[in-house]
Order: C-alpha cells, then structure tokens, then sequence
C-alpha cells in the first residue's frame, strides 16, 4: 500500500534528525517514547556516507528512513512502520533536504567540520516540517511531490533551453569561423593581386621604355647615318 498519512494525533514521525559522519547536527524528537534518539541517530550516520536512500527496521513497529545527498548530508527519521510508508517518508526527507539548503549554503556545508554546531538552528525548521506534515496527512504528501515532480519537469524544461542555446551558440561560432575563413582567402587574394597588377604595370613600363629606345636609335640611325654625324 502506497498511501501513508502523517497525521498528527498518530504520531507516525517520531523523531526526525539532519547531520554528517557521527554527528548529529539538528534534529526534533516529537515523541517522547523514543529512547536515547540521538545516540540511534549517531548510530546510523556511521554507517551513511554513499548518496541514496537508506531504511533500517529499528524493531517490529519502527523504522528509521535516511537520505544521503551529494555532500554525504544524512537527513533522517524515525516513525512508526504501520503509519508511515517509505514513499512518504522520503518525501518528507527531500522537503527537508530542500529546506536546509535554503537556509545554509553548499560550500558552507562542504567546508565545515564533522563536529559542527552551526547547522543547530534547523532545528526549528524541522519541528516546523514535522508540524505541517502531519497537519496535512497523505494530502500534504500528494501536494509536495506533485511540486517536486513540477520543479522537476522545468528543470528539464531549462536545460533542453539550454541545450538550444548551445546548439544556436555553435551555429554562430561555425559562421563566424566561415566569416574568418572567407575574410583571411579575400585577403590572401587582394595580395595576388596587387603583386600582379604591379608586375603588369612594370613589365608595361620597360615595353615603353624599350620603344622610345628604339625610337631614338632608329632617328639616330636614320637622320645622322650613325657614325658619319659622330664624325661631323
């Protein structure tokens, strides 16, 4: 059965808690028939450390259910096995997650140390979290993953936007490579050119040059029958 309730004269979360390595760095207890639940906590995050999702049957009518995330975060809860669904359970933990993230930075989180106490205040955020999960029962859950599952769909929305933009970006980077391409032949050619063109008006200039040379030695020739004018 996937349908677990959260309600609050049940009582299916017990104790809910957040931390990394041995230390648990904030938690709620909402129930005061869990024994010692800090050192339970303590217990499972030594044993947490690879992201995923995690359930630990504590006894015949408890169940612990974890969630690792990227950073090796544990966020955690104890709950009655006959009220409370991993479904929902986990769901609970990802809003958890989604909170804690909101209020603390991932480098913040990433540069701390195990034994960290300034995460301390979520807390507060949790006993809030576990007050609104069970004011709100299965429909609270319904309602928060059709919201994960929106935030999910445009997120896929965005990166195919993404990937649009890319692909466009490459579009502009191909014909801008063209551009160059035809901008460096263009030049390479006008060089040509101009080389040829100026051959071509020097190789006109010794034909004219060479022509009045002629010229000049035909009149010579012609006029002063060479040497005999010398002579004169």
């Amino acid at each position: 059965r996937e349908e677990g309730t959260m309600d609050g004269g049940n009582g299916a979360i017990l104790y809910c808690f957040m931390g990394r390595g041995r230390t648990v760095w904030a938690d709620h207890q909402a129930s005061s028939s869990l024994q010692q639940p800090q050192k339970t906590a303590s217990q499972m995050l030594a044993k947490l450390s690879k992201e995923g999702k995690y359930t630990f049957q504590l006894s015949d009518s408890r169940t612990s259910f974890c969630l690792v995330d990227h950073l090796g975060v544990v966020f955690g809860c104890v709950a009655s096995s006959a009220q409370l669904t991993s479904t929902a359970a986990m769901v609970f933990l990802g809003d958890l997650q989604e909170q804690f993230y909101c209020q603390f930075g991932a480098q913040e989180v990433q540069t701390c140390a195990e034994n960290t106490t300034q995460f301390r205040r979520f807390s507060l955020t949790m006993k809030k979290a576990m007050e609104i999960a069970y004011s709100g029962g299965s429909a609270k859950i319904a309602n928060v993953k059709k919201q994960i599952e929106d935030t999910r769909i445009i997120m896929s929305e965005n990166i195919d936007k993404v990937l649009e933009r890319g692909e466009r970006l490459e579009d502009v980077m191909d014909k801008s490579e063209q551009m160059r391409d035809t901008a460096d032949a263009f030049r390479k050619k006008g060089r040509e050119l101009r080389r040829k063109m100026w051959w071509q008006n020097t190789k006109m200039k010794l034909i004219i040059a060479l022509v009045v040379v002629v010229l000049i030695l035909l009149l010579f020739f012609g006029f002063c029958r060479g040497i005999s004018c010398i002579k004169k």
